[in-house]
């Protein structure tokens, strides 16, 4: 049986900022391909410190298995220069199905949750070292 994503995604680099924007319902091989794709975009800069917006503005939610595949991405996102992230997320019900994720980041990365696409990017440019922006 071939499963199919559900849920999209965006990637786009803003200076060592990368913007990931995601939209609809996710399950597990929406969160897989972001990695796959992310990783790429990663690699590619080689070993300069990077930041993170998780814009989930427009993200309806996931199964679990889509965030349990989501924390293999961001955890692999830690070890490969990630030095901060800041999500935005449409409701507070939104927030609590990432509550237990955001603890967990935070405990591995600079963590910060924005009410705004601008209050995200100015936070994550501020945990940029000053080389690195």
């Amino acid at each position: 049986m071939i499963r199919t994503q559900h849920g999209s995604y965006s990637l786009l680099w803003q200076g060592n900022i990368l913007i990931a924007s995601y939209s609809g319902l996710w399950n597990e091989i929406a969160a897989k391909n972001l990695h796959r794709d992310a990783k790429i975009l990663w690699l590619e800069r080689g070993n300069a410190p990077w930041c993170l917006m998780s814009d989930g503005s427009a993200w309806e939610g996931g199964t679990q298995e889509a965030l349990d595949a989501w924390w293999a991405f961001f955890e692999d996102g830690v070890v490969h220069g990630m030095v901060a992230v800041s999500d935005i997320l449409p409701t507070s019900f939104h927030e609590k199905i990432v509550k237990a994720l955001a603890d967990k980041a935070g405990k591995i990365s600079n963590y910060h949750h924005a009410q705004s696409y601008e209050e995200a990017l100015t936070w994550l440019a501020q945990q940029l070292p000053a080389s690195a922006d």
